[in-house]
C-alpha cells in the first residue's frame, strides 16, 4: 500500500485515496480521465487557439492534460472541463510544462489561478 507522510510528522503516514500520487511539492494529484477543451491565445494569431484532449491528472493547484499540440511555459490558458450540471467549468492558468508523450502528443502541465 502506498502512504503519504502528513505534513508535520516524519512519522505518522497515511494511505492515500486510490488513483493518488504525491507530487514533489507534497500535494495529491488524482488520476482522472475526462475530455477537455483547452482554449489559448498565441502571440503572432489574432484568433484564440483551441483544442480537444484529455485530461491526465488533477490537484487542488493543476491539471494535465493531453493534447495534439505543444504548448509555450508560461502561457496564459482556460481549461474547459464537464461538469456535473451539465455546463462546462471554467478555469483559467498558465502552462509550466509541455512535453511530448507520444509521436503527435503532448502532456501540457497548467497551473490553476482561478475557477470561474
Amino acid at each position: 500500500m502506498t502512504t503519504h507522510t502528513l505534513p508535520g510528522s516524519a512519522f505518522q503516514t497515511a494511505p492515500l485515496p486510490p488513483g493518488a500520487e504525491a507530487r514533489r511539492r507534497g500535494e495529491l494529484r488524482f488520476a482522472h480521465r475526462v475530455p477537455c477543451r483547452v482554449r489559448s491565445r498565441s502571440e503572432t494569431a489574432t484568433a484564440p487557439i483551441s483544442v480537444t484532449g484529455q485530461t491526465v491528472n488533477l490537484s487542488a493547484n493543476g491539471v494535465a492534460v493531453q493534447i495534439g499540440q505543444p504548448l509555450h511555459v508560461g502561457q496564459a490558458v482556460e481549461v474547459f472541463l464537464p461538469h456535473l450540471d451539465g455546463e462546462p467549468m471554467r478555469v483559467t492558468g498558465r502552462v509550466i510544462h509541455s512535453r511530448r508523450v507520444v509521436s503527435g502528443t503532448f502532456e501540457v502541465g497548467i497551473s490553476i489561478e482561478s475557477e470561474c
